[in-house]
C-alpha cells in the first residue's frame, strides 16, 4: 500500500509541474499589404534637402526615379534582385533601444517587417549630362540650331520634371547648378554675348565626350558578365579537330575464293578450307570547337572591342533612338570620334569567314557520318541475315540426319583406315 501511495503522489506531482510550466505564445503575423515598402541604399552624408525626384528617362522618355542631392549630384537606382528560382525575403527590424524607468532598464519593443520580394535599390552616380541631353537636343530635332543660356536649358529640364524645381533654382546658383552648366559647356558650341554665354549642342563634341567616358569605363576592364558575352564570345574562333577511327570487318567464306580487296586485308585458311578475311577501314570524323581568341588576338583589337561595347552600352542606356542615329556615322569615322575601328572590323570579318567555313565543314562531316552509319547498318543487317540462313541450314541438316548416322558419327574411328583408301589405285610395279 505504501508503494502504491508513493507512486500516485509522484504522478500527481509531475502533472502539477507540467501544468505550472509556462507555454510559449505564438504571435500572429499581420496581414500583407497591397503597397509594401521598398528597400533603398542611399549615399552616405546626403544633405537633408536631398529628394527622390521623377525625371524622364533620357533613352525612353518614361518617368523614372532618381535621387538628387544638391551637394552630391544625381543618382540612378539600380535594382538588385535574387534569382527567381530561389526563395528569399527581407527581414527588417529596428535596433532594440533601452530606456530607464525607475532605475531599471526596460527594453523598448518594436515590430519588424518582412518583405516578400527581396529586391534592393542601390543609388549609383549618374552623369547629369545624360539627363540634360533631351533638353539640349530638342532644337536639333527641329532642324535648327539655337543658342541659349545654360539656365534656359535647366528651366527646360525642370518643366519635364516638376520635382526638380524644388531643388534646382537657376536664380540662386549652387553647386548642383554649376555642375549642370559645366556639363552643358563640355558638349556645346559657345557664343559670347557680352556678359552672358550662349550654348548649342555640338554632336562632334558629344561624340568625343562619349569616347572619353568609354575609355575610362574600360581602363580597369569591363564587368565579368559583359566581358564574357560581348568580348570573349565575338572573338571565339573555330578550331577543327580531325579524328580517325580504325574499324575491322571479318568475312568467313567456305569453299570459295575471296576477291582481292582494295584495302588492307589479312587472310587465314584452316584445314577445312574455310577462309577468313579481315578488312581494315579508316573512318574520319571532323569535330569543330570554339576557343577564346582574346589571348591570341592583337591587344589593340581587344581594347577596341571593349571600347565599342562601352559606347553601345552608353548610347542604348542614356540616349534616344533619334540621337543615336545621328551619332552613329560620327562614331564610325576616325576623324569624328578619334578612334579608328578599322582593325576591329577586319578582325571580326575574318572570324566571321572562319565560322562560315567551319559551319560548311560541319555540315559535310554530318552528311558523311550519316551515310557511313547507313552503310554500316546495311552491312550489319546483311551479316545477320547470312548468320540466320546458315543456322537454318545447319538445323535442317541435323533434322534430316538418321539415328544410325548420328551413332556412327559418335563412334571412335581412331586407328582405322578410311573406306576410300581401299579404292585407291595400286602403286605401279617397278
Amino acid at each position: 500500500m505504501a508503494k502504491t501511495r508513493a507512486t500516485k503522489t509522484t504522478a500527481s506531482k509531475k502533472k502539477e509541474d507540467a501544468d505550472s510550466t509556462p507555454k510559449p505564445t505564438l504571435k500572429k503575423l499581420d496581414a500583407s499589404v497591397d503597397n509594401p515598402p521598398q528597400l533603398f541604399v542611399l549615399p552616405k552624408d546626403a544633405t537633408p534637402e536631398a529628394r527622390i525626384a521623377t525625371i524622364p528617362n533620357p533613352a525612353t522618355s518614361a518617368p523614372n526615379r532618381y535621387f538628387v542631392c544638391p551637394d552630391k549630384g544625381f543618382y540612378e537606382f539600380t535594382r538588385i534582385a535574387a534569382p527567381k528560382n530561389e526563395q528569399r525575403s527581407w527581414l527588417l527590424a529596428p535596433d532594440q533601444d533601452t530606456k530607464k524607468d525607475d532605475g531599471k532598464d526596460v527594453e523598448e519593443e518594436d515590430s519588424g517587417y518582412v518583405l516578400q520580394t527581396p529586391d534592393m535599390f542601390v543609388a549609383t552616380p549618374v552623369d547629369p549630362l545624360f539627363l540634360l541631353l533631351p533638353a539640349l537636343a530638342e532644337d536639333s530635332e527641329s532642324g535648327g540650331q539655337e543658342y541659349l543660356e545654360a539656365s534656359d536649358y535647366i528651366v527646360k529640364m525642370t518643366k519635364t520634371s516638376p520635382h526638380l524645381s524644388q531643388i534646382l533654382q537657376p536664380n540662386k546658383p549652387r553647386d548642383l547648378e554649376q555642375r549642370l552648366e559645366s556639363r552643358i559647356a563640355s558638349v556645346s558650341d559657345c557664343m559670347d554675348m557680352g556678359d552672358e554665354k550662349m550654348y548649342s549642342l555640338a554632336l562632334p563634341k558629344l561624340v568625343k565626350e562619349l569616347v572619353s567616358k568609354a575609355k575610362r569605363m574600360t581602363a580597369k576592364g569591363l564587368p565579368a558578365s559583359m566581358e564574357d558575352r560581348f568580348v570573349k564570345q565575338p572573338l571565339d574562333v573555330p578550331v577543327l579537330s580531325i579524328k580517325r577511327e580504325e574499324s575491322s570487318i571479318s568475312i568467313a567464306n567456305e569453299g570459295t575464293e575471296s576477291e582481292p580487296a582494295t584495302e588492307a586485308q589479312s587472310q587465314e585458311t584452316d584445314a577445312s578450307g574455310t577462309t577468313t578475311a579481315t578488312v581494315s577501314t579508316t573512318a574520319t570524323s571532323v569535330s569543330i570547337m570554339f576557343e577564346a581568341d582574346t589571348q591570341t588576338a592583337p591587344k589593340d583589337v581587344v581594347n577596341l572591342l571593349r571600347t565599342k561595347v562601352a559606347l553601345e552600352f552608353l548610347m542604348s542606356s542614356y540616349m534616344s533612338p533619334s540621337l543615336r542615329r545621328k551619332l552613329q556615322p560620327l562614331l564610325s569615322e576616325s576623324d569624328g570620334s578619334g578612334v579608328d575601328f578599322t582593325p576591329l572590323d577586319k578582325h571580326l570579318a575574318h572570324i566571321a569567314s572562319l565560322k562560315k567555313e567551319a559551319q560548311a565543314l560541319r555540315s559535310l562531316s554530318d552528311n558523311i557520318s550519316r551515310k557511313r552509319s547507313a552503310m554500316e547498318d546495311d552491312e550489319a543487317a546483311e551479316r545477320a541475315e547470312t548468320k540466320k540462313r546458315k543456322k537454318e541450314e545447319d538445323d535442317l541438316k541435323k533434322k534430316n540426319t538418321s539415328q544410325g548416322v548420328k551413332k556412327l558419327m559418335k563412334a571412335d574411328t581412331s586407328g582405322m583406315k578410311k573406306l576410300s583408301s581401299f579404292f585407291t589405285k595400286a602403286p605401279a610395279k617397278k
